[in-house]
C-alpha cells in the first residue's frame, strides 16, 4: 500500500506530462490548418517528393512574390539537375513534376530575375515536358533578352515529333515576347518538317 502511495505522484505527473504533450500536439495540427506561405517553402526545401509539389501548388495558389517564394521555386526548379540527391550513385530526387510545376509558378510571378534560371533549365533539363513549361514561363516574363535561348531550343530540337510540345511551347513564347527579333526562329520552324499545328501556332 506504502508503495503504491508513493507511485501516485509519478504516475499524476506522467499523466500530466502525457496530457501536456497531446495538447502541444493538437495545438501543432490546429496551428497547420491555416498554414503560411514560410511553412510551403520550409516544406519545399525538407519534405518529399509528394510534398514538394504540394508546396509549389499551394505557394502558386496564395500568389506569394517575396524572394523567399522566388529563391524556393528555384530550388524546385533545379530538383534532380543542379541540387542532386545520390544513393547508392543513383539520383533519387529527379522530379520532373516538381521541376515543371517550380517554372509554372515562377512565370507566374513574372520577375525577370529568374530568367538567367529559366534559360539553364531550357537548355539542360533532360525532359521534354519540363523544357516545355519552362518555354511558357519564359513566354509570361516576356523579355527579349530569351529570344537567342527560345531560337537555341527551336535549332536543336528534333523534328521525330518527340519535341513538338517543347517547340510548340516555344513558339508561342515567342509570339507572347512579340519582338521583331523572333520572327528568324518563327521562320524556321515554318521551313523545318513540325507537324502542321506548329506551322500554324507561328501565325498567332
Amino acid at each position: 500500500m506504502k508503495r503504491i502511495l508513493l507511485l501516485l505522484p509519478v504516475i499524476v505527473l506522467m499523466c500530466a506530462g502525457s496530457l501536456c504533450a497531446q495538447e502541444s500536439v493538437e495545438q501543432y495540427l490546429l496551428n497547420l490548418q491555416e498554414p503560411k506561405a514560410e511553412d510551403y517553402i520550409r516544406l519545399l526545401y525538407e519534405g518529399s517528393h509528394e510534398n514538394k509539389l504540394l508546396a509549389v501548388t499551394k505557394l502558386e495558389e496564395m500568389g506569394a512574390r517575396d524572394q523567399e517564394t522566388i529563391d524556393a521555386l528555384i530550388y524546385g526548379l533545379q530538383q534532380g539537375t543542379l541540387f542532386v540527391q545520390r544513393e547508392a550513385g543513383r539520383v533519387v530526387n529527379d522530379y520532373w513534376d516538381v521541376r515543371a510545376a517550380s517554372a509554372k509558378a515562377l512565370g507566374n510571378i513574372g520577375d525577370p530575375k529568374v530568367l538567367p534560371h529559366l534559360h539553364t533549365a531550357l537548355r539542360y533539363d533532360h525532359d521534354t515536358f519540363v523544357r516545355s513549361s519552362v518555354a511558357n514561363a519564359i513566354g509570361k516574363i516576356a523579355k527579349s533578352e530569351s529570344i537567342g535561348e527560345l531560337a537555341r531550343a527551336i535549332e536543336i530540337a528534333s523534328t521525330s515529333g518527340s519535341d513538338d510540345v517543347l517547340v510548340k511551347a516555344c513558339v508561342i513564347a515567342l509570339g507572347d515576347i512579340g519582338d521583331k527579333k523572333g520572327f528568324v526562329p518563327l521562320v524556321e520552324v515554318m521551313r523545318g518538317n513540325f507537324r502542321r499545328d506548329i506551322d500554324r501556332g507561328t501565325s498567332l
